[in-house]
């Protein structure tokens, strides 16, 4: 074996409902909900349709899926109608969970499912895309931290960039890749142009993609905000989502010629950024992250997860993350009430959170090990 190159088998286990998104929505036409064990299954539509053409339902089926008047019926609705029930469900499905606590509470039923990612095989699955992704902020974060004078120009920048009205695409790119150059772009393979990203230490980084997760460690998560007072407040949206304890399974492999980074950085980076994310956030809605090593992944799990700008401002930030979410959200920052995050100290001042089993959980939280 090569020695400079090191490998470990990487676990991370999911703390609270992790969800990666495949970008796919499974509309409330597309999945059977089945109140009698609050279990949702998302059928196969070649073996439902088969089954209904020999029940010679074919136009009558037809038409329900594309008749916008009954937009508001679910699938489900119309299947019992027809008095079909679990048995015959049972012959379509292409896999089923639990439907959590999104069907608690009809007033407040959620349209359509965002769909978590799956291989081949329909599994799901994390890609090391977004795990790579995490580990990228965590370290950046962990640079800051350790040499925060460093970075007072890039602060300067940020703060005056802030100010403009920007996608959100294009908000602080520029800055940011200036950034990242600064602490990652360490390799000098080319010196003509600093930032080309041939000069990324971490392309010496290689993380690979999960092993398959069974859909049984599939349920819905419902978002939820909640308020530094303590209030829930359900929203119209359903994803599918990893349930606590799962284990996300992967390789990484680290070249030691391009990048110095090795597993027990990134653990060390992981804690710098928990508690980061406890100070300017957590903390202020009594929710403190208390495991070890705890990582942050994967959609839903809110706007510090994804950001430098705490680690790089402190308390500061507060006025930078406003200026960004003026310029950036249009009617939706008032609709959101955004204007109010500068007076109770916060930005954003909601908690993204989730219910499981009864439980208040926050959302994306895993817990990170390694073995070499």
């Amino acid at each position: 074996m090569q020695q400079f190159l090191k490998h470990y088998k990487v676990k991370i286990r999911v703390l609270s409902p992790i969800f990666i998104g495949s970008g796919e929505k499974i509309g409330k036409k597309e999945y059977i909900y089945m109140p009698w064990n609050h279990r949702v299954i998302i059928p196969d539509v070649d073996k439902m349709f088969e089954d209904l053409s020999r029940r010679g339902w074919t136009n009558e089926f037809t038409s329900f899926l594309m008749d916008s008047r009954n937009g508001q019926m679910p699938l489900s609705t119309w299947l019992a109608q027809k008095k079909l029930r679990g048995e015959d469900y049972e012959k379509w499905k292409n896999y089923e969970m639990d439907a959590g606590e999104a069907f608690v509470n009809p007033a407040s039923r959620p349209k359509e499912i965002d769909a978590f990612v799956k291989d081949a095989y329909g599994m799901p699955y994390v890609p090391g895309s977004s795990i790579k992704g995490m580990i990228r902020t965590i370290l950046l974060v962990w640079e800051i931290q350790k040499n925060p004078d460093a970075f007072r120009e890039i602060c300067r920048e940020i703060k005056m960039s802030s100010q403009n009205k920007a996608s959100r695409k294009i908000c602080l790119a520029r800055e940011t890749s200036k950034l990242e150059q600064q602490i990652l772009y360490t390799l000098g393979r080319d010196e003509k142009k600093t930032q080309n990203a041939v000069n990324d230490c971490l392309s010496g980084l290689h993380v690979g993609d999960s092993a398959s997760i069974s859909t049984e460690q599939l349920t819905l998560s419902q978002k939820i905000d909640y308020t530094l007072d303590g209030k829930k407040k359900p929203l119209p949206l359903l994803r599918e989502t990893l349930i606590p304890g799962t284990e996300i399974c992967f390789d990484i492999s680290i070249d030691t010629t391009l990048c110095d980074y090795d597993m027990e950085d990134i653990l060390e980076a992981a804690q710098v950024f928990q508690q980061v994310c406890n100070t300017y956030f957590y903390e202020r809605f009594h929710r403190q992250v208390k495991d070890e090593n705890a990582v942050f992944l994967g959609g839903g799990c809110g706007f510090l997860s994804k950001t430098v700008v705490y680690a790089l401002f402190g308390q500061d930030a507060v006025r930078i993350v406003d200026s960004v979410f003026k310029n950036t959200l249009g009617r939706q920052y008032t609709i959101h009430k955004h204007q109010r995050d500068i007076g109770l100290r916060i930005a954003p001042h909601v908690c993204k959170c989730t219910m499981y089993q009864g439980e208040l959980y926050d959302m994306g939280i895993g817990q990170i090990s390694y073995e070499e």
